[in-house]
């Protein structure tokens, strides 16, 4: 009988948690992104705006006349207070000698309309050099994932029910590689190819780029063509740097992402929302255009869609 008792009581403990933890994600789900008055989680930057953009970023100077470590603060800055439930997909613990730290993750935000619904989402992911794990995530939460690179010499096929791996690239224009041969494609041509697939108006709910470097050619195409604004929920990609590069060099990605951001009427851009900015951990190096001293030349930003939250 005592034991029995004990048994009801561990049960009724356990219920009790978890009633707790589902309640507190339903508030926390349904509290509002944009509550005015929040402020930014990094440094003593300003507060955020109501309509889930930020006075910082939009009255900030202009690019050309940035310094290095105004770029830097910019890559680093995430409106964080835009996603108020924000969830790693496709985690993994690394370690190493030196290090031990998490890769192959992207964030997704889990915010209410703007959320992958479960069983019933669409992924496109860019980039795998047979790393998985983010892709078997999203496939294990339902989702259609559409998974693309050209560099695992590896021909198309489907790897599961549910994750179907093409052997192209993604690039600003329809070409082959000028050096490697692959076959490249712009995000709205490769999604032409898909349509009979998964739907000729099907929204993509997460678009997931790990392209090294070709991110530079295909955010603009993706901008300029209006394919980020009219298909893609949300966006998560690793942007690459060389230690080396010079300052227009990073002014000019920096103006790419700025432009991808951009909620002036006078720019071209999709006014996305970047809810986290990380830096990779395994790409840490002396950059020379801060005077040598240690940066990150990879990091990890996502972004959402206002259009659709």
């Amino acid at each position: 009988m005592m034991v029995i008792q004990i048994r009801k009581a561990r049960l009724i403990s356990l219920g009790v948690s978890f009633a707790v933890i589902v309640m507190c994600l339903v508030v926390l789900n349904h509290h509002s992104a944009y509550d005015e008055g929040k402020n930014d989680h990094v440094s003593s930057r300003p507060t955020v705006c109501v309509d889930g953009h930020d006075h910082w970023t939009n009255n900030m100077k202009p690019t050309a006349s940035m310094s290095a470590e105004e770029m830097y603060r910019y890559l680093h800055w995430t409106n964080s207070t835009s996603c108020q439930l924000a969830i790693d997909f496709g985690l993994r613990i690394v370690n190493d000698i030196k290090l031990g730290a998490s890769d192959g993750h992207k964030a997704v935000c889990f915010d209410k309309h703007i959320t992958p619904d479960f069983g019933n989402c669409v992924v496109y992911s860019f980039g795998i050099n047979n790393e998985w794990t983010f892709d078997e995530a999203m496939a294990q939460f339902g989702c259609q994932v559409y998974a693309f690179d050209p560099s695992m010499n590896v021909s198309a096929h489907d790897r599961s029910e549910l994750i179907h791996f093409y052997d192209i690239g993604l690039d600003g224009q329809d070409r082959l590689h000028p050096t490697k041969g692959w076959r490249m494609k712009t995000a709205s041509s490769i999604y032409e190819m898909l349509a009979s697939r998964h739907g000729a108006s099907t929204l993509i709910d997460i678009l997931k780029m790990d392209v090294e470097f070709s991110e530079w050619d295909a955010i603009p195409e993706m901008v300029q063509s209006g394919f980020l604004a009219d298909k893609v929920k949300q966006l998560a990609v690793e942007i690459h740097f060389k230690a080396d590069d010079p300052l227009d060099v990073f002014r000019h990605r920096v103006q790419i992402l700025r432009n991808l951001e951009a909620t002036n009427q006078n720019q071209v851009g999709g006014g996305f929302v970047r809810f986290s900015s990380r830096p990779n951990p395994f790409l840490q190096s002396p950059v020379q255009v801060l005077g040598n001293r240690e940066g990150s030349i990879g990091l990890e930003l996502a972004w959402y869609n206002p259009k659709y939250y």
